[in-house]
């Protein structure tokens, strides 16, 4: 059985988790902080990144997108990536976008609110939180929305990587108690709470309340 490094929380580490459990997929998770000296986890990921992969003594590898890619060459089941080679690109360009972009202020808040002063005795820098909440995230939720234009997915048809990766970030807004007006952002707001009903999410949503405490 492979060996997922990383901590629930994640938003990355979260993308992995819920990728083998949709696709039906067993993994060993073995709690791992990012920078972490451990020999085996610096063999799969040698600057310190969370999640790390091992499938056996001689294959690691790391980060979350190159984790689910080698899944889906190996298991079709519950595919996801588009069959048609258009949709397949822009699910790609979803993924990167938010994993970088939308990432990078969601786990600005999340961090602000929850990471930082629960495990690194960080003061919430409320000025940082209020531009967050007034100005970053929304910009974003508004590209979501247009990019969404009322559909249930991201791309296509059906559930892909897109929707799997930016689902994973706005787990990330949950535990931040961010509310997603439903007047402002609706299909945003249907998308989410689409996934958080998703029977995959709610086991992993089970798993990251349980390191939190609640």
């Amino acid at each position: 059985m492979a060996i997922i490094y990383g901590v629930p929380p994640s938003p990355y580490v979260r993308k992995t988790l819920l990728a083998h459990a949709i696709k039906g997929i067993s993994a060993e998770l073995k709690p791992t902080m990012p920078g972490s000296d451990d020999p085996e986890f610096r063999a799969a990921s040698p600057f310190g990144k969370i999640p790390a992969y091992r499938l056996n003594d001689t294959t690691a590898f790391s980060d979350s997108s190159v984790i689910i890619a080698y899944l889906e060459r190996t298991n079709n089941t519950n595919s996801l990536y588009p069959e048609n080679a258009e949709e397949y690109a822009i699910a790609l360009a979803l993924e990167e976008y938010s994993d970088t972009k939308f990432s990078e202020v969601v786990s600005a808040l999340y961090y602000q609110r929850i990471i930082g002063p629960m495990f690194f005795q960080h003061d919430t820098d409320q000025t940082r939180v209020d531009d967050l909440l007034t100005n970053l995230i929304p910009a974003q939720l508004d590209y979501l929305e247009k990019t969404l234009a009322g559909k249930p997915y991201f791309v296509g048809n059906s559930f892909s990587v897109a929707d799997l990766s930016i689902g994973s970030h706005m787990l990330s807004l949950y535990h931040t108690q961010f509310d997603i007006d439903a007047t402002r952002w609706p299909a945003v707001a249907t998308f989410n709470n689409a996934f958080l009903a998703r029977t995959e999410v709610k086991e992993q949503l089970a798993q990251e309340l349980a390191v939190f405490g609640k």
